[in-house]
């Protein structure tokens, strides 16, 4: 609490002359804002089997595109879905990956990275005209949130490069480690709370 007394002093001095003031409240309520969403990422990265190094740059890039997180995680768990049915012998998933020209497997046989297949996938896409066969595409690939995330695929490697890469330089970027003790802190709070009930 005396850190969070002496952080709020500072940034009311930082604010100062804005006119804006942050209170003790305020400040505790950014940084449980800041711990809960470095938990959520923990757990998607779980849910989607992609690195929170990378989610928590690509979830931004997405935004950026007007994608909300809970669709870009829906899209990202239907993709991995469809990867796995593909390698192992459902012939309408390959052929969706088969249509753009895009492996799920390495040549070991080993399944390939989701990311590397996301923005292969935004490659494709990118060259394509819009229409009603992208669109169609999309939604067989990436199940009901394929349609809005034409917009995010559109972009291409280099372009959803080029917004991770506006994130990491905001400092949006996180490693699997702080995203962990975010999760341990919210769990040890959820303990305290089942405690004193």
């Amino acid at each position: 609490l005396g850190g969070l007394t002496d952080t709020a002093k500072s940034v009311n001095g930082v604010l100062a002359n804005l006119g804006v003031g942050v209170s003790l409240a305020g400040i505790g309520a950014m940084i449980k804002s800041s711990i809960d969403s470095a938990d959520a990422l923990d757990e998607m990265a779980q849910r989607t089997g992609i690195a929170v190094e990378s989610l928590s740059l690509l979830v931004p890039a997405a935004e950026l595109s007007a994608v909300s997180t809970e669709k870009f995680e829906a899209g990202l768990k239907k993709l991995a879905t469809g990867m796995l049915e593909a390698a192992t012998g459902s012939e309408a998933s390959a052929q969706n990956f088969d249509a753009l020209g895009v492996a799920v497997q390495n040549q070991d046989g080993t399944l390939r990275d989701s990311e590397q297949v996301l923005l292969d996938l935004a490659d494709r896409f990118q060259a394509m005209p819009d229409g009603a066969e992208k669109a169609a595409l999309a939604v067989d690939i990436f199940g009901k949130a394929g349609a809005e995330m034409v917009p995010f695929l559109n972009q291409g490697r280099e372009g959803i490069g080029a917004l991770k890469q506006e994130a990491a330089e905001l400092g949006l970027q996180l490693s699997a480690d702080t995203a962990a003790q975010a999760g341990n802190f919210n769990d040890a709070l959820d303990k305290l709370k089942l405690a004193t009930q």
